[in-house]
């Protein structure tokens, strides 16, 4: 009886977590939706109403993961864009939707789709829930329902769990401003105080010259650790999403060094990291990537340096390497390409030119 009891108090745990977690909110609606063979994706949209297909399930070849669908294109889209069920039992025939998508959905062997909006009781829109057969056949009544039903929890789902991690970020937010300011008020007094004690010490000792160089040396390491404490009370004063954005870049540095063996630093030029929408932050940090696998594939650098830097209404973040620098008939590649129309959605823009003194400059704007 207890281990049933046990059990029933995890499922409950595990429930409660899925509806505080997005992603497995939605990965428990994809298992819902999809049975067999069938691939189901969910698709959310940034803050210009580009889709992009962020949970995927019982796929083959990955060519449907993070996948960037324009609000109106394809069925994902065209549902998206209309705000209500639709399906085509023939994807490839069918003249009701756009076929930019074709080589995607042939590459998964997928004969039809059905999709609904992720709705909220106000009506909107948090994305679209897919389901894609690979056997030839036609949907019903009941599929339809099936599928809406599935969509409407799912969007509760959701809607509950990015509360939750707003109220948590809020939280933890107002926890770590209270942090900063304890420190603030007692470790930073107490190293102005001792600072200031030595200073007096070493005016005190000027015919003792050991003693005094001893006191400088101290007083060298008081200034260090005010300097520390002060970068460690920004950090913590900082919002989550700023803080996430600094985290993000810090992190992908890491990555291009483990990969490469080649010292990549991070270097944040204002007192303030900068805040951008988690959309913007995504398509900016998509762009830094592309920019660092650039670097790895041609430059042949030693070093790579990426720097953040806002000046209202203006955040610009540049990848600057040592490497060879460009060729005269330098063309931009594909990957260069699509991060610069990205960026151009949003308002931003991306410049390659070469550094006078050696290497290149991949600088990328965007408003904040």
């Amino acid at each position: 009886m207890r281990a049933h009891h046990l059990l029933e108090l995890g499922e409950q745990y595990a429930d409660l977590l899925a509806a505080l977690d997005r992603g497995e909110a939605l990965r428990r609606a994809l298992a819902l939706l999809a049975e067999g063979s069938e691939v189901a994706w969910t698709a959310r949209p940034d803050a210009d109403g580009v889709l992009t297909l962020d949970q995927v399930t019982g796929d083959r070849s990955g060519v449907l993961r993070a996948l960037r669908v324009p609000a109106g294109t394809g069925l994902t889209g065209k549902v998206f864009q209309a705000g209500h069920a639709g399906w085509v039992d023939d994807y490839f025939g069918s003249q009701e939707i756009t076929h930019d998508f074709d080589r995607h959905i042939a590459t998964e062997s997928v004969r039809r789709v059905l999709a609904v909006p992720l709705l909220l009781r106000d009506g909107e829109s948090l994305g679209v829930l897919a389901l894609g057969p690979r056997e030839a056949g036609t949907f019903g009544d009941r599929d339809i329902e099936h599928a809406s039903a599935v969509a409407a929890q799912a969007a509760l789902a959701v809607s509950v769990a990015e509360r939750a991690r707003l109220s948590r970020e809020v939280a933890v937010h107002e926890e770590r401003r209270r942090m900063a300011a304890d420190l603030h008020d007692s470790v930073g007094a107490l190293l102005f105080a001792i600072g200031s004690g030595m200073a007096d010490l070493a005016e005190a000792t000027k015919a003792d010259p050991d003693l005094r160089a001893r006191l400088d040396r101290l007083r060298s390491q008081a200034a260090e650790a005010t300097t520390a404490l002060r970068d460690s009370l920004r950090t913590l004063r900082s919002s989550p999403a700023a803080l996430a954005l600094g985290v993000a870049l810090r992190a992908d540095c890491a990555a291009f060094a483990d990969r490469t063996g080649l010292p990549a630093e991070l270097v944040i030029l204002d007192e303030d990291p900068p805040e951008l929408a988690p959309s913007r932050s995504d398509v900016l940090l998509t762009a830094v990537r592309e920019a660092l696998l650039n670097v790895e594939k041609h430059a042949r650098a030693g070093a790579v340096t990426v720097s953040v830097h806002r000046r209202d209404p203006w955040l610009t973040v540049a990848v600057h390497d040592d490497g060879v620098g460009l060729p005269p008939d330098h063309t931009p590649g594909l990957g260069l390409t699509s991060t610069g129309e990205a960026l151009a959605r949003l308002g931003g823009s991306v410049r390659v030119v070469a550094d006078p003194d050696g290497g290149t400059i991949w600088r990328a704007r965007l408003p904040c």
